[in-house]
């Protein structure tokens, strides 16, 4: 049905069916807003979890602590830094 329809429609309405129609529009309206906040709030949920779960390896002794650590040695300083190919660009 299009916009028009439904507003035509709507004018060939009793009083109490056009209140039933609002009503039922603002209910799937509300619980289409309830539902968006719901997957917003587990996607929340879920992204804080997932950096919790990360965090250890961030922290002195962790697999990623070296590369960000401002103890660590600069990386363009590295002895360990393996060139690239000739053919390799880069826009470093």
């Amino acid at each position: 049905m299009t916009l028009e329809e439904i507003l035509a429609a709507l004018k060939e309405m009793k009083g109490e069916e056009r209140i039933i129609v609002i009503e039922t529009a603002a209910r799937l309206i509300r619980e289409e807003a309830e539902e968006k906040a719901k997957l917003k709030a587990e996607q929340k949920r879920e992204l804080e979890e997932a950096a919790k779960e990360a965090l250890p390896d961030y922290l002195p002794g962790g697999a990623l602590y070296d590369l960000w650590s401002p103890d660590s040695e600069p990386y363009y300083d590295s002895e360990d830094e393996i060139p690239l190919a000739p053919e390799v660009e880069v826009n470093a």
